[in-house]
């Protein structure tokens, strides 16, 4: 197959090469005929043209009137027959002699008005004349035919004189004596036909292009009879300004123009023979040079993309010694195969690596995940309150973090913040951190105090510039107080009077972020009742963006939390939140972690329906 496809394309390039050369062959040798002929022709123009000039001035010295020419045509009949006994006699008699030379010398001029036998023996004589002057032209120049011609339109020309050279010659003794030349003339004293598509030149002299004196015109023709070629001169023979006839001279050229193409034939024959010796060297030099090496090249890929093996295909390119852009395209497909070779090594070993990443960032997941609050309900046993939260990281591993845990068995701390940064080094920053806030609050304290023992301790330690907003609230069970301390984040929403509204409790700076910060002097303390809510988010819940680079917002996440029931269960009122984020972020990507942490109180004796609920159980 391989080596069907290289003839194929050997082939083709044969072909083309062919066309190529046999077509620039075939446009020389027919320019050289064309130019060879036109300027044989273009030669024979002037010997035509001087001659048309010569017989015509010789016919008019002849026989310079116009009554010549329309006694001749209108009494044809009588031209065509032969002189009686009684008419050649008197022809030659010397009463008929003096009058003719009279008429000879110009000393007469009443042709029209002289013995109409007179008139017959003048226009006998100028007759003989004219043909024998015109019969020795056709003989001493050399032409084929030398004729007299009137047009008259519809392809018709009244033939008043045709010398061939076929003919007998009427110089010759005998036909001198016998007049017997003038007999092979008169016959031609009628109306012929023309074809104007053959005869170019008398479509013009129809069409009045040589009507004025002295211009001639030429014409190609091929006689169907005699397979002859002609070449044709017409020029108008004027007598006082007035066009009688036209005299044509007919040249036969069959034996140069078949010369010509005999050389014509012989030169493209000899160009051909020359042309297959130099396509055969070329298809040669083409196999070589450019055929086989691209097939190497071709099997060379092949085999490479096989078996993968850059230094086979190197030493199979290296093969290849030809030095043109085929030997170029040889070197680059190594250095090509060797780079594959090694890009592929390459993706391996970041494949692998990013193999290994991701099992390391999904197993920083589920030890980020593990640490978090993950069962609900969280205290199945305490029905004083409903407690539910959740986290979203924008990475497979974020920066958020929530928690909640009993502190004693009347206090119950929560915890959401938001470290700077993202990934992997925000979640090792929110680990840390949610240990120490842990740590601090079972040690004890109001929350201020718990912030300002993490503060100093997280600065001490905190050589990546970090820092995290923390939001850290501890509800006094047994009488609702809640009392909280803000580092930096957002304002928690709260709903104590049937609706939530935002609760713009006072802020300290985010911890890390300075040395000395007093949280415990912006404590705020609010009393919950039956049936009070507090809800509490990080920054990627209001700063959600859809894809007009709008933000969700404070107001539509208030819009959000009023519009679910209000005896909804913690779980649903964050669910419905979420849902409302969705909805309007759509397709949009997610920018930021997205926790939430939602709590209800129920009073020191509890949830009455949860009451219920256990006392059937």
């Amino acid at each position: 197959m391989k080596k069907k496809k290289s003839k194929k394309l050997l082939i083709e390039v044969g072909i083309i090469t062919i066309i190529m050369f046999v077509a620039t062959l075939v446009y020389t040798s027919l320019s050289s005929y064309f130019i060879t002929r036109e300027s044989f022709l273009n030669s024979k123009n002037e010997m035509i043209d001087r001659d048309l000039k010569n017989i015509s001035n010789n016919i008019n010295d002849l026989a310079s009137t116009k009554w010549y020419w329309k006694y001749i045509k209108e009494n044809s009949d009588d031209m065509k027959r032969d002189m009686t006994e009684e008419e050649a006699a008197l022809s030659i008699s010397d009463e008929i002699i003096n009058e003719k030379l009279g008429f000879l010398t110009g000393e007469r001029d009443d042709y029209e008005t002289c013995d109409p036998q007179l008139q017959f023996f003048l226009a006998k004589a100028f007759f003989q004349s004219i043909a024998i002057n015109t019969d020795h032209n056709v003989r001493e120049l050399d032409y084929t035919e030398i004729s007299f011609l009137e047009f008259l339109g519809d392809n018709k020309a009244y033939l008043y004189l045709q010398c061939d050279e076929s003919e007998p010659d009427p110089m010759s003794a005998e036909n001198l004596a016998s007049n017997e030349f003038v007999k092979s003339y008169v016959d031609c004293l009628n109306t012929i036909d023309y074809d104007e598509t053959e005869h170019t030149a008398v479509k013009k002299i129809l069409d009045g292009d040589i009507a004025e004196a002295g211009k001639t015109i030429y014409e190609v023709y091929t006689d169907p009879e005699t397979d002859k070629d002609y070449y044709i001169g017409y020029t108008p023979v004027v007598i006082n300004g007035e066009v009688m006839c036209y005299l044509s001279i007919k040249y036969d050229w069959s034996a140069f123009h078949s010369e010509l193409l005999g050389k014509v034939r012989n030169s493209i024959l000899r160009g051909f023979a020359v042309l297959v010796v130099l396509n055969i060297l070329l298809m040669l030099f083409i196999y070589l040079m450019a055929i086989s090496p691209l097939s190497k090249v071709k099997e060379g890929v092949v085999e490479y993309m096989n078996d993968k093996d850059s230094r086979k295909a190197e030493e199979n390119m290296s093969s290849i010694k030809v030095r043109n852009e085929i030997g170029v395209l040889a070197d680059s497909f190594s250095e090509l195969a060797t780079e594959i070779d090694r890009y592929t090594e390459e993706n391996l070993r970041l494949g692998a690596e990013k193999e290994h990443i991701a099992t390391e960032l999904s197993l920083a997941t589920n030890i980020q995940t593990g640490s978090l609050p993950s069962k609900f309900p969280a205290f199945p046993d305490r029905k004083e309150f409903d407690i539910f939260a959740s986290m979203d990281p924008a990475k497979e591993v974020g920066g958020d973090f929530y928690d909640f845990f009993m502190t004693d068995d009347d206090h119950l701390a929560m915890v959401i913040a938001d470290v700077s940064g993202k990934g992997v080094p925000a979640a090792l920053f929110m680990m840390s951190s949610k240990i120490l806030i842990n740590d601090h609050a079972i040690m004890g304290g109001n929350p201020g105090e718990i912030l300002d023992r993490v503060n100093k301790q997280v600065f001490a330690m905190n050589k990546a510039n970090m820092f995290v907003t923390v939001w850290l609230g501890i509800l006094e069970i047994s009488t609702g107080k809640l009392t909280s301390a803000s580092a930096g984040h957002e304002y928690p929403m709260i709903n104590i009077n049937g609706k939530y509204e935002l609760l713009k409790d006072k802020h300290g700076m985010p911890v890390g972020a300075m040395k000395m910060s007093k949280y415990h002097t912006k404590l705020c303390e609010i009393q919950l009742k039956k049936g009070d809510s507090i809800f509490v988010y990080t920054d990627g819940v209001a700063e959600a963006t859809n894809a007009e680079n709008e933000l969700f917002g404070t107001e539509r996440t208030l819009d959000a939390l009023n519009a679910i029931p209000k005896d909804a269960a913690q779980q649903d009122v964050l669910k419905g939140v979420r849902a409302a984020v969705d909805a309007f972020v759509k397709e949009a990507p997610q920018f930021d972690d997205l926790t939430m942490l939602g709590l209800r109180y129920f009073g020191p004796e509890g949830n009455d329906d949860k009451k219920e609920e256990t006392n059937k159980e």
